[in-house]
């Protein structure tokens, strides 16, 4: 099971979703992908970006501008 993460830190939408595709497509086994942003408006992106993948998306909130997405 591999792990990806992408680094999304003060980038505006579209910009986390179209990086979260790009690895998602990227990977060759199963795993996470785990999508750093500091936006909730991102978060909400990428919830829906995943369910459009028939994936599930959880988002955890680990300070005041950071959020931990994982797919």
């Amino acid at each position: 099971m591999a792990n990806v993460t992408v680094n999304a830190m003060g980038q505006q939408c579209p910009i986390p979703v179209v990086q979260a595709t790009r690895a998602l497509e990227g990977m060759k086994d199963a795993g996470k992908l785990i999508v750093l942003v500091d936006n909730l408006t991102a978060t909400e992106n990428l919830r829906r970006m995943a369910a459009g993948h028939q994936l599930t998306a959880s988002v955890e909130q680990k300070g005041e501008r950071e959020f931990v997405v994982t797919i």
